[in-house]
């Protein structure tokens, strides 16, 4: 698939091959699990940092096949799942950091079409999220850029 606003062809990666069992190498129990996770979400860390640190630091390579539950499932049921998802918070803050290096370099033109391409991404998001219902329909942008 091509990217978004570019000619280019997407990057090819590997698939990770999940396994419906319980890898044997893994020490912890599924309460443990659950412990670290929530640990470092009250941390502050992003779901993709969590699942980052789990794999590289505890070893366990993702939480389905361990915790038969996606690793946001986890975050639902105790009532941490963020407000903006993280995808949409990370094009924020870009958008937020484009514009500043906009107010202290104002004839900077590849940076002003970049900010633009980036808020063209994120409302295309706010647009799916608000159809699926992972955004409320009053959610306004304005209020998160200010």
């Amino acid at each position: 698939m091509a990217r978004m606003h570019t000619r280019k062809r997407g990057k090819s990666g590997s698939i990770r091959i999940e396994s419906k069992q319980r890898p044997s190498w893994i020490q912890y129990s599924d309460d443990e699990i659950k412990e670290m996770i929530i640990k470092m979400r009250k941390q502050g860390m992003t779901k993709s940092m969590i699942g980052i640190k789990l794999r590289d630091q505890y070893a366990i390579p993702g939480t389905r096949p361990v915790l038969h539950m996606k690793l946001g499932q986890v975050l639902k049921d105790n009532n941490l799942e963020s407000d903006v998802p993280e995808d949409l918070q990370a094009l924020i803050e870009r958008y937020k950091r484009a514009m500043k290096h906009l107010s202290l370099n104002k004839h900077d033109m590849n940076n002003k079409r970049k900010a633009q391409l980036i808020m063209s991404k994120m409302l295309r998001l706010i647009r799916y999220y608000k159809r699926t219902s992972r955004l409320p329909q009053d959610w306004s942008l304005e209020r998160v850029l200010q």
